[in-house]
């Protein structure tokens, strides 16, 4: 038996802080803060937050995201508008994943966030009730392979274009 974890120079943190959940998007140094406060233990929140830390923005800042759903920013807390910023060409990188309304880096539909209205729409509704899931979808776990190089092939499906069945 040997501790590889010493020899590790890139590491996540997980810590603690009251009513927080928060990660920077990417590597930010030798040690990456994942913060997990109160309210912050359900799985989907604990990859999503993962997720940010492993390089991945929510699904809503895509430059293709307009094709997809409307945010309606008239129902979101002006605080938390900046959630909904289309990020720059370069900022993003989808490997050629279609656009995923299940994956773990979407948000739902409604959420504490907005004022209890529909923040966001699906362009066809039939994909409103797939907005926010609670599991990493295969396009989440696609992208983090591209990413990370990791070329395995994987076995139930190789499509880049897979998307969220509908529910």
């Amino acid at each position: 038996f040997s501790n590889h974890f010493s020899a590790v120079k890139d590491k996540i943190r997980v810590t603690a802080y009251p009513s927080v959940c928060f990660s920077n998007v990417g590597r930010s140094g030798v040690e990456q803060p994942l913060i997990l406060g109160r309210g912050c233990e359900s799985f989907g929140t604990i990859a999503h937050e993962l997720g940010h830390a492993l390089g991945l923005f929510h699904t809503m800042n895509r430059q293709d995201r307009d094709q997809h759903i409307k945010v309606r920013f008239d129902n979101t807390l002006q605080q938390f508008q900046n959630e909904f910023n289309i990020r720059n060409k370069g900022e993003i990188e989808n490997y050629g994943t279609g656009y995923d309304y299940g994956s773990i880096m979407h948000y739902a539909q409604t959420n504490a966030l907005s004022n209890g209205k529909p923040w966001m729409v699906p362009t066809d509704e039939k994909y409103g009730h797939t907005m926010g899931s609670e599991m990493i979808s295969f396009s989440d776990f696609s992208i983090i392979n591209e990413h990370y190089f990791c070329k395995a092939t994987i076995a139930l499906h190789n499509s880049k274009n897979y998307t969220q069945p509908m529910r």
